[in-house]
């Protein structure tokens, strides 16, 4: 059991949050991860954090992605779903992790592809708000 797996979500999020050193791409994979709501409270993602304690006394953590790409790859985090496409995205915002955007990102709901779409922009350094209404994209 490592010091993250006993966190809150909250307390997690932010020791994520001060692991990203303010670096956009980073930020977005935290922002991504916690708008989308799943993977913080996820037992499995957790076993791939490492971090510490700054010198403030706060808890700092970060993703060690190959890792996580070698359990993603190894069937680890289950077959692929909805879910798991947002992990790799958020994944490869935060470190060395190539993805195929066109496999991944298909057949997935607005709203994910629209905290997807923001999660990109905040990578870039711009502050956007993407908000998907139910029905939007009906044909």
């Amino acid at each position: 059991m490592n010091a993250f797996s006993s966190l809150s979500s909250d307390r997690f999020v932010d020791a994520l949050r001060r692991g990203t050193d303010a670096m956009w791409s980073l930020d977005a994979a935290v922002w991504l991860l916690e708008r989308h709501g799943v993977w913080l409270e996820s037992p499995e993602l957790r076993n791939f954090v490492q971090g510490g304690v700054d010198e403030d006394g706060e808890m700092w953590a970060g993703f060690d992605v190959r890792p996580i790409r070698e359990a993603i790859d190894s069937g680890g985090f289950g077959e692929w779903r909805e879910d798991l496409a947002v992990l790799m995205v958020a994944m490869s915002l935060y470190g060395d992790f190539p993805i195929a955007l066109r496999y991944t990102c298909e057949n997935l709901s607005l709203e994910n592809l629209a905290l997807i779409s923001e999660a990109l922009f905040k990578a870039c350094g711009y502050k956007v708000r993407l908000a998907v209404a139910a029905g939007d994209g009906d044909s």
